[in-house]
C-alpha cells in the first residue's frame, strides 16, 4: 500500500500557472510535452495522469515530485 498520494488538484494549477505565463493553450502545451490534450482534461476532472505522462509533466514544469505529493491521509 503506497503511503503517498498525488496530488492532481496542486499539480493541475502549477500546470495552468505555469501554461499561462508562457502563454501556451492547454492544445499548445499539449504538443509541447507530446501528450494528448485530453490528459488535460482528465486531470482537469482529479484523474491522475499515467506514469510517463507524470514525468514529462515535471520535467516541463522543472518541478520536483515532493511539490505535487502529499502523504496519504492528509488534507
Amino acid at each position: 500500500m503506497s503511503t503517498h498520494l498525488l496530488d492532481v488538484p496542486e499539480l493541475y494549477q502549477r500546470l495552468d500557472t505555469s501554461r499561462r505565463d508562457q502563454g501556451f493553450t492547454w492544445k499548445q502545451l499539449a504538443v509541447a510535452v507530446d501528450l494528448s490534450p485530453s490528459t488535460f482534461s482528465r486531470m482537469a476532472d482529479g484523474n491522475r495522469p499515467d506514469a510517463d505522462a507524470l514525468v514529462s509533466l515535471l520535467v516541463w514544469l522543472d518541478l520536483d515530485i515532493n511539490y505535487v505529493i502529499k502523504p496519504k491521509g492528509s488534507a
